[in-house]
């Protein structure tokens, strides 16, 4: 019995969890992140005020949260997608254009998330951002290493150093676009091109 009890409470504040990322998701895509309330996000989740702050401290907290759990999906779909794509240029691509997809459905929010990821504040940010990028970065070392197999990359080349150099030239490209500096069409030849020179080296 005791153990049933748990198992329903635990399911309870899933269940709940759930109700708030997809009431915050809704009212800030369709009201705007600035101008969403805390209050508003449980009034549409159809929990007390009180409720959100066992799963969020603050609004910025539900962005994360809402960030999180969407892009670790599109980080699985993104891979499934890159591991038929060819070489390993064209992977880490189609890799990462599965994310910027994802971005470019709503731009103000995209906006939002990548002023809080400018500076996250709290621990249980830290800890969701982290848990997020170990999972970004492992798939695209899957990708690397497989390159490895085939040939295409040394054997001595670090996996996790590789995957984090592959990303942050994508997420350098990423902001210039979110910013307004690039078009999409600049975006893709930047990317593509500054990919293409890291996996080929300087040398």
């Amino acid at each position: 019995m005791a153990a049933a009890a748990i198992g329903r409470r635990e399911q309870n504040k899933l269940e709940k969890r759930g109700r708030i990322i997809a009431a915050a998701r809704a009212l800030f895509t369709h009201k705007g992140f600035d101008a969403t309330t805390s209050q508003e996000i449980a009034d549409a989740a159809g929990v007390a005020g009180g409720t959100i702050f066992t799963y969020a401290k603050t609004k910025d907290d539900l962005l994360i949260l809402v960030f999180h759990d969407e892009m670790m999906d599109v980080a699985e779909r993104g891979y499934a997608a890159a591991r038929g794509s060819g070489a390993l240029v064209d992977q880490v691509i189609v890799y990462f254009e599965t994310m910027v997809s994802y971005h470019q459905r709503d731009l103000p929010l995209a906006h939002a998330l990548m002023r809080q990821l400018g500076y996250v504040g709290g621990d249980d940010q830290r800890a969701l951002v982290r848990e997020l990028m170990t999972r970004v970065l492992g798939r695209l070392a899957q990708l690397v290493e497989a390159a490895k197999a085939r040939g295409e990359v040394a054997a001595a080349s670090p996996l996790l150093p590789s995957a984090r150099s592959l990303f942050a030239i994508y997420y350098f490209h990423l902001g210039g676009l979110l910013s307004g500096y690039l078009d999409r069409p600049q975006f893709d030849r930047n990317l593509r091109t500054d990919l293409g020179l890291l996996l080929r080296g300087l040398g």
